[in-house]
């Protein structure tokens, strides 16, 4: 339903548009199940009954039933079409979120931690990935509420969503370890991995925030985005030297798995 007469780049944002906040939904969902699994592995009982997780999952997917209705109530090519699907996922996407926030929370408290007992060497790095993936998700979110207009903040709250989502999962990996036949990653190095993917991550949405609010536009780059102060230059520069150290981080996870998947002294081939 896409009209073929417009400009490719707009055709092609249109055309996915729906699709991608949709998808979004998925691994909303993801997430939030990856979070139960490392807090129930982080020795914490978290204060949720099966019945009730199951009914905020039913909560977070509901919303995504608003992707046709945007189709059938309004053209594609309509600002009215847009904002359907950003609503339904800036709020109706977000409605089960803080109640398993708040569960996983207690949980951690409640655990080892807040018992004052230590955590066994592999649930050290399941608590890091965790922790990491809430502070970037709720960031991202609460970035998400002060967007106005096109700026750089819009970038700034996906890619803190985003990497929240990728930091669950990675600390969902990390505990799938053992049961696929490897150790379980274990050391400083298996700590410090989500808090510099998460941390420099939360660098470049702070540098991204800081240039949306002297109106830094997205989509745009080199002199496009006439960076006409030195607030807007340093905010940027954050936002790079953060990315840099996002992608140091990504590359350990890698070497905190070829780490764990090395045979052991003695093991058999």
């Amino acid at each position: 339903v896409v009209p073929a007469d417009l400009p490719p780049k707009a055709w092609y944002e249109i055309a996915w548009w729906g699709g991608g906040h949709a998808l979004q939904f998925t691994w909303t969902l993801l997430m939030l199940v990856a979070w139960l699994v490392l807090a129930q592995a982080c020795g914490g009982p978290v204060p949720l009954s099966p019945r009730l997780a199951v009914l905020l999952f039913l909560v977070a997917v509901a919303s995504v039933f608003m992707t046709p209705l945007a189709y059938l109530m309004h053209d594609v090519a309509t600002v009215e079409h847009r904002e359907m699907h950003t609503w339904a996922m800036r709020y109706g996407g977000g409605v089960a979120i803080a109640p398993v926030i708040l569960a996983v929370a207690a949980s951690l408290w409640r655990g080892h931690a807040g018992q004052g007992r230590p955590l066994a060497p592999a649930q050290r790095p399941l608590r890091a990935a965790l922790c990491a993936s809430m502070l970037l998700f709720v960031a991202g979110g609460l970035i998400g509420l002060t967007i106005q207009g096109s700026n750089v903040k819009i970038p700034a709250h996906y890619h803190g969503c985003i990497v929240g989502v990728t930091l669950a999962l990675m600390g969902l990996v990390l505990h799938l370890m053992p049961a696929l036949g490897w150790r379980a990653p274990v050391g400083r190095l298996a700590v410090l991995q989500p808090w510099a993917y998460g941390g420099g991550q939360l660098l470049h949405i702070i540098g991204l925030v800081w240039s949306g609010g002297y109106g830094v536009q997205r989509k745009v780059a080199g002199a496009e985005q006439v960076l006409r102060s030195s607030s807007e230059i340093a905010g940027m520069a954050l936002m790079g030297l953060g990315g840099l150290l996002a992608i140091v981080g990504g590359l350990l996870f890698v070497v905190v798995l070829m780490r764990a998947m090395r045979p052991g002294p003695g093991a058999t081939p």
